[in-house]
């Protein structure tokens, strides 16, 4: 089997939201910290990634973290993160739930290839 370079990321569905104006303020960055996208989405909302690709650059597993921004203190809350890894080459479409243990905020849709 081929050695698995990158997770391309596909959509992040909103399932739940936290913030009581109706949309959460979301940064979605790797575990290292290193933030790729901002975003704003209400329960319901579907982002796609714009052929989003992470690579593994040797690392057993990538971190995406999920943090909800406070806008009013500009303070980011971990709302949840999902562990993509390479075993996961030609498996096809997967997701992870993102959250609450009960009951997921956020589904991420990702391809490992």
């Amino acid at each position: 089997m081929a050695e698995a370079s990158y997770a391309k990321l596909l959509w992040l569905e909103a399932k739940r939201i936290q913030d009581p104006d109706g949309a959460d303020e979301i940064q979605i960055s790797r575990g290292d910290g290193g933030i790729f996208e901002r975003i704003q989405m209400r329960q319901g909302d579907v982002y796609e990634f714009n052929e989003r690709l992470i690579p593994f650059d040797g690392t057993p597993q990538i971190d995406i973290i999920l943090r909800e921004v406070n806008e009013a203190t500009h303070q980011a809350s971990v709302i949840g993160g999902a562990g993509i890894n390479p075993s996961e080459i030609g498996l096809g479409e997967r997701t992870q739930s993102i959250g609450a243990p009960s009951s997921s905020l956020y589904e991420l849709w990702y391809k490992v290839i």
